[in-house]
């Protein structure tokens, strides 16, 4: 190998020594030079034996359990369906049975020997709508003719009409009533499924039957009214509404709903609401007149003069 060859590698490999050094070098300043970054001088260590954070034993799964405080949380216990469904709700008992009398080989004369219980399902009935035509029928009584000297022609007493010369019905106007204030669907939104039932009418019918309604069941509301203030302990309170198309008052005025209820937890629970125009101390009396309780609210000075 020529001399000036030689030279060539030693100086390669002193290069390629040098910037493994170099590596080195910075590998071990990475790892154990001080860092720029400012520590608490308080700051407990993890590993000095004196001050670490480590210094107690852990606690395996060997040790007793007794020497634990740790609080084990309780499982809940488990619902079934059957809790989950209303005792109210109409139970139907369906059994399963052959269809042919027959043995799965073909014999006939089986007799039944017990049931299985195999599952729980709940079902729902869709509404179904139909019109009915009603009419009345005539009589004739021959004795009545023969002892008046009449035709002796009668007719039995019709049911008066819910709501004259309309094809309103009790059931159609409660279920109106309570998808609107029960579920909160508007009537707008009812009426597109009152059409595909096949009923073609339009949202101010349906607003009028719900205002006649409210006339017709006005001495129900009275009479629960009157009954809410028999009662020994209520709780009242109002919250601010805005009314649109109000007579006589600003679409963005402020109007109130008051309520008025016994305790929840009271046998036959009664939910009184009055709707009034202001939040005046004249509206309160009016609603607790006659009131000797006890009521709980808060504290609005309009109430107080009640009970003075």
């Amino acid at each position: 190998m020529a001399e000036s060859e030689k030279d060539q590698i030693i100086r390669k490999l002193k290069a390629e020594n040098k910037g493994l050094q170099e590596q080195i070098a910075y590998l071990r300043r990475k790892l154990f030079d001080h860092k720029s970054e400012v520590l608490n001088p308080n700051q407990t260590s993890l590993f000095e034996k004196e001050n670490s954070v480590f210094n107690e034993p852990e606690q395996t799964g060997d040790q007793s359990s007794s020497a634990s405080n740790q609080v084990r949380p309780k499982k809940s216990k488990k619902k079934t369906r059957r809790e989950k469904v209303d005792s109210k709700v109409p139970v139907r008992v369906t059994i399963i049975k052959t269809a042919d009398g027959k043995c799965p080989a073909g014999h006939s004369g089986i007799k039944p020997i017990g049931t299985r219980y195999v599952r729980e399902e709940f079902h729902f009935i869709p509404a179904r709508a139909y019109l009915e035509k009603i009419y009345e029928q005539t009589y004739k009584c021959e004795q009545c003719a023969h002892d008046t000297a009449t035709s002796g022609l009668f007719k039995p007493l019709v049911p008066p009409a819910l709501f004259p010369h309309s094809l309103a019905s009790v059931s159609l106007v409660a279920e109106i009533i309570h998808d609107k204030f029960v579920l909160g669907v508007p009537l707008y939104r009812q009426l597109s499924g009152i059409r595909r039932l096949g009923y073609q009418t339009s949202e101010a019918t349906l607003a009028n039957w719900v205002n006649k309604s409210a006339q017709q069941l006005l001495p129900l509301y009275e009479e629960i009214h009157w009954h809410l203030c028999s009662a020994h302990h209520l709780q009242g309170d109002e919250t601010p509404i805005e009314v649109l198309r109000e007579p006589g008052k600003a679409a963005t005025s402020r109007s109130y709903m008051w309520v008025a209820r016994t305790p929840i937890k009271q046998p036959n629970s009664i939910v009184y609401y009055a709707y009034g125009t202001t939040r005046s101390g004249v509206f309160a009396q009016s609603l607790y007149e006659g009131y000797l309780g006890v009521l709980q609210c808060d504290g609005y000075s309009g109430v107080q003069p009640t009970w003075k």
